[in-house]
C-alpha cells in the first residue's frame, strides 16, 4: 500500500509539474484606439462667398483607421465682439445644423449636401450677411473625436 502511495504522489507531482509548465496563451491585447478621425471638406472652401436664396455645396470625406461612429455639421454665424450702435432693417443670422451616424464596419465614407439653402429672410427678418463658421465634427467608435472649422461669407 505504501508503495502505491508513494506511486500516486510522484504521478501527482508530474501532473503538477507538467501543467504548471504548459505554454501560456498567445492572444495578445489590441491596444486602445487613440487615433482620430480624418475629415477631408472639399466643399465649400475656406473664404468662399455665397448669396441669400442660394444653396451651400457641401461635400466632405471621413475616414478613421478602425471604424466611424457619427458625424454633425453646423453652419453658424461668427459673433464679432463689440457694440453695435443701430441695426436697420432688423436681421436674423442663418444657422444649419445636419447630423448622421454610420453604419457597422465603416472605415470611410463621402457625404455630399444639396439641402443647405441659404434663406432670404425669415419670417420678419433679413437674413444676416458676413462671416459663418462651418463646423464639422466627426467621432470613431472609441469616442475619439476630430474636428475642421472654415469661414465662407454670406452676402
Amino acid at each position: 500500500m505504501r508503495v502505491l502511495f508513494k506511486y500516486l504522489i510522484i504521478i501527482y507531482l508530474l501532473l503538477t509539474a507538467f501543467v504548471g509548465c504548459k505554454k501560456k496563451s498567445s492572444v495578445i491585447a489590441e491596444p486602445p484606439d487613440t487615433t482620430k478621425p480624418v475629415i477631408t471638406i472639399v466643399q465649400p472652401t475656406a473664404g468662399q462667398a455665397f448669396v441669400t436664396g442660394n444653396t451651400i455645396a457641401f461635400q466632405t470625406t471621413f475616414s478613421d483607421n478602425k471604424e466611424l461612429k457619427s458625424y454633425e455639421l453646423t453652419v453658424s454665424k461668427v459673433v464679432v465682439g463689440g457694440m453695435i450702435l443701430k441695426i436697420v432693417p432688423l436681421v436674423k443670422p442663418f444657422s444649419y445644423t445636419k447630423s448622421g451616424i454610420f453604419g457597422a464596419g465603416v472605415k470611410q465614407q463621402d457625404i455630399t449636401l444639396s439641402d443647405i439653402v441659404i434663406p432670404l429672410h425669415t419670417a420678419t427678418e433679413l437674413v444676416a450677411t458676413g462671416k459663418y463658421n462651418v463646423k464639422v465634427t466627426c467621432s470613431d467608435t472609441a469616442n475619439n473625436t476630430a474636428e475642421t472649422i472654415l469661414e465662407i461669407n454670406i452676402n
